[in-house]
């Protein structure tokens, strides 16, 4: 199963980000971002199933948050930005 990471710009951010997901039923794990996609930092994100990526965007946007990118984890751990 692909997973996707939603960047988030702040721990506060992210915190208030997986809230607003699990109100929405959505199961959002907060996670510190891998080195390898933390340019600016110490960057945080939120980890989301594939099944689940256009229901959390779509209940982000409602709750006014503005996500910045977004990476996929593919089946050998190699991380791509998504192009939306």
């Amino acid at each position: 199963m692909l997973h996707y990471y939603i960047m988030c710009r702040s721990l506060t951010y992210a915190q208030r980000a997986a809230r607003v997901l699990e109100r929405s039923g959505i199961t959002a794990i907060l996670t510190r971002a891998p080195r390898s996609i933390s340019y600016e930092g110490c960057l945080y994100c939120i980890k989301v199933s594939e099944k689940r990526l256009s229901e959390a965007l779509r209940a982000l946007k409602k709750a006014g948050f503005n996500s910045s990118r977004i990476y996929v984890k593919g089946p050998e751990g190699s991380l791509t930005e998504v192009k939306r």
